[in-house]
């Protein structure tokens, strides 16, 4: 399955949409470590900034963005969700 690409919001940061057309799924923040190596943290989003959460520290943002996955609605077809077994 193809994910859509994140859509830039600035240098660093992006937001990744999925399932919902107008609320972000996730956000993807790049940092740089002491080492000068990009990082990129997988954020869960939501509306209310306190119930927002780190979900993963990824080394490119193409693999942050793969990790965001579609809501599977309730009572869909049988099979694996997002593409995957």
């Amino acid at each position: 399955m193809t994910f859509p690409k994140p859509i830039r919001l600035d240098v660093d940061n992006w937001i990744c949409m999925r399932t919902d057309p107008v609320l972000p799924k996730a956000g993807i923040q790049r940092l740089r470590d002491r080492a000068g190596a990009e990082k990129y943290l997988l954020i869960k989003w939501d509306t209310d900034p306190a119930k927002r959460a780190l979900m993963g520290v990824y080394a490119s943002l193409e693999q942050a963005n793969e990790l965001v996955l579609y809501d599977t609605p309730k009572g869909g077809p049988d099979g694996p969700p997002n593409g995957r077994s």
